[in-house]
């Protein structure tokens, strides 16, 4: 819909996508799937934003306590700078410098399938 507004009325709005990385509760097996969705989205992000920590806030009892606070059980949260900087790299899949690492956490991952759907054209 969007799209063919902008065609009808010689528009050239774009829409810009939000994303935060490192979420409490998100996986790199989370990551590895939106990286093929905004691939399969043609999206390719320049910016994302970070998780912090905000007190008083769901998410960060999530982040500290690692646990979902509805059912208790454990639940991913990030915490040192090198998972966090490897989660945030699966948004930007499509630079070259982030590829070996990317392949790298996909096979640790046992997702290899996903390697050449990733980085095919």
């Amino acid at each position: 819909d969007f799209n063919s507004i902008n065609s009808k009325y010689y528009l050239n709005q774009q829409l810009i996508p939000y994303f935060i990385s490192n979420l409490p509760g998100c996986s790199l097996f989370d990551m590895a799937n939106l990286a093929l969705k905004i691939k399969n989205h043609h999206i390719q992000p320049e910016q994302v934003q970070d998780f912090t920590p905000t007190p008083m806030t769901l998410s960060t009892v999530m982040y500290y306590s690692g646990l979902d606070p509805y059912s208790g059980a454990k639940i991913s949260s990030m915490k040192s700078m090198k998972e966090r900087k490897i989660q945030k790299m699966f948004f930007f899949w499509y630079l070259k410098d982030n590829k070996p690492i990317i392949i790298q956490q996909l096979k640790k991952l046992g997702l290899n399938r996903l390697i050449p759907t990733l980085y095919s054209k």
